[in-house]
């Protein structure tokens, strides 16, 4: 009996208990590819920059003097914490075109001595290095470019004879000049496949207010500056003056009354450079190109209005000079929001080219940002340099909200939390001394990787670019 009933017993034990069923992953939402490569040659690609814009004077950045900005932000990617790779417009541009840090491109500074070591020549972007937009040429767009000149004009190496036009005649013009042609070109060429860069110079200090005069933009005031470029270049040169020393930092003498009057100046060009552009963006639109094309609306640098104790721009690495605007809008607003990870301008064409499908040109530094729109993690260094008329010689980098400057002139580095800290007025680098030490390594390493050694400026006494 007792075989048969332990037969029994194990016949009905023989099958394993059946394991619990496996939960169902619901399906992963499908969202934007941002992968334009089967439609690239039916897509036009127009990069707006508009000259010394800060972040903190846009809509995202919590002011309302840019309405049509914020409008075309609600259709695009746009960046809160995109950094530029210079404070000035020849290294920034460059570093933009060329996907390369400023030492990787070359073109840091507007002139450089000449062979003779006295008579100063105009840089120029190596014949080897091409920039996007060259690129672009070789594939079957119609580059033509509207522009203010001075720091983006051809002779630095933006055009060696890919542009069909290039409009560069005159010097620190804004969008009231440079917009109305490529409006023009735009109506004659509807079916052209282009790419277009639309540049003005409407916020920065060497261009006036056009719709009305400084004192009548802020009549309240009662000092005795006037607002004319040709006091913003005084100011600026004082500053300047102040540099003896390596090391020694530009240093302004004006009034708070007096810098209170020349933010509300710069306010006042700002909203003139908000309705130029929304003029223009209304044109695209006017003639069905807005979801033909991808469109980048950005800045090159920031302005300083005394904050770190000067007026205008190039000689610090402040945030005010490098926390700049950057939206990218998709064909139909595809992919609209808000990103706040850390970017750089340097990876604006690198994005561009790989929603396009295109191959970006070999040995750039920047980076495609679509992995990080689809959700990846991206290694996105952030770094920033200005040799600006050899007044200066500083490098910066931020990791996370932790950034640091150092002086190479004589050594000395600041180092700021960018959260608890974003004007960064409090200097942590004794405080904090183990992240002062790990960022200044990674500087270091930063510019040997451009083969540059920051000895090289220590100490070094250099006879200033007089001639803006």
């Amino acid at each position: 009996m007792l075989p048969t009933l332990l037969l029994s017993m194990l016949a009905c034990g023989s099958e394993p208990p059946a394991e619990p069923p496996k939960p169902v992953e619901p399906p992963k939402p499908v969202g934007p590819t941002f992968d334009y490569a089967a439609d690239a040659a039916n897509l036009n690609v127009i990069v707006i920059s508009l000259d010394a814009l800060r972040f903190d004077r846009t809509g995202l950045g919590g002011s309302k003097l840019t309405p049509n900005l914020d409008s075309f932000q609600q259709e695009a990617v746009a960046f809160t914490k995109a950094s530029s790779a210079a404070p000035w417009t020849v290294p920034s541009h460059m570093a933009i075109f060329t996907g390369r840090w400023p030492t990787h491109h070359g073109v840091v500074n507007k002139l450089k001595p000449g062979p003779d070591g006295k008579e100063l020549v105009f840089m120029k972007l190596a014949d080897e290095i091409p920039t996007f937009p060259d690129v672009l040429a070789t594939k079957g767009w119609k580059d033509v470019a509207f522009t203010g000149g001075a720091g983006v004009s051809a002779k630095f190496g933006y055009n060696r004879g890919a542009y069909e036009v290039y409009l560069d005649d005159k010097t620190f013009a804004g969008f009231d000049y440079s917009a109305p042609p490529a409006m023009e070109w735009l109506t004659a060429h509807p079916s052209d496949h282009f790419f277009m860069f639309l540049h003005g110079y409407d916020a920065h200090g060497q261009h006036p207010l056009v719709d009305r005069t400084p004192r009548e933009a802020v009549p309240t005031y009662t000092g005795t500056m006037d607002g004319s470029i040709e006091e913003q270049a005084k100011l600026r040169e004082e500053g300047l003056a102040a540099i003896v020393n390596p090391g020694d930092p530009p240093k302004g003498t004006i009034s708070a009354e007096d810098t209170a009057f020349l933010t509300a100046v710069y306010d006042a060009k700002v909203a003139e450079a908000d309705a130029r552009v929304g003029t223009f963006l209304a044109k695209v639109k006017e003639l069905g190109l807005l979801d033909k094309s991808i469109i980048v609306v950005m800045a090159d640098h920031g302005e300083e209005f005394m904050e770190h104790g000067y007026v205008d721009h190039g000689a610090t690495l402040c945030d005010h000079q490098l926390h700049v605007p950057l939206m990218i809008r998709f064909p139909k607003g595809e992919g609209a929001r808000v990103v706040e990870t850390p970017v750089r301008t340097i990876d604006i064409f690198p994005t561009v080219f790989d929603a396009l499908g295109v191959d970006s040109p070999p040995e750039i530094d920047g980076k495609s940002l679509i992995p990080l729109l689809q959700g990846e993690k991206v290694d996105l260094p952030i770094h920033a340099e200005s040799d600006y008329r050899l007044f200066v010689h500083l490098r910066s980098s931020r990791v996370d909200d932790k950034k640091l400057i150092l002086d190479l002139g004589d050594g000395q580095k600041s180092l700021y939390d960018l959260a608890a800290d974003p004007q960064e007025t409090k200097d942590l680098a004794a405080e904090d001394a183990r992240s002062a030490y790990e960022l200044e390594q990674d500087v270091r390493g930063w510019m040997g990787t451009m083969k540059s050694d920051p000895n090289q400026y220590l100490g070094a006494k250099e006879d200033h670019i007089k001639l803006f």
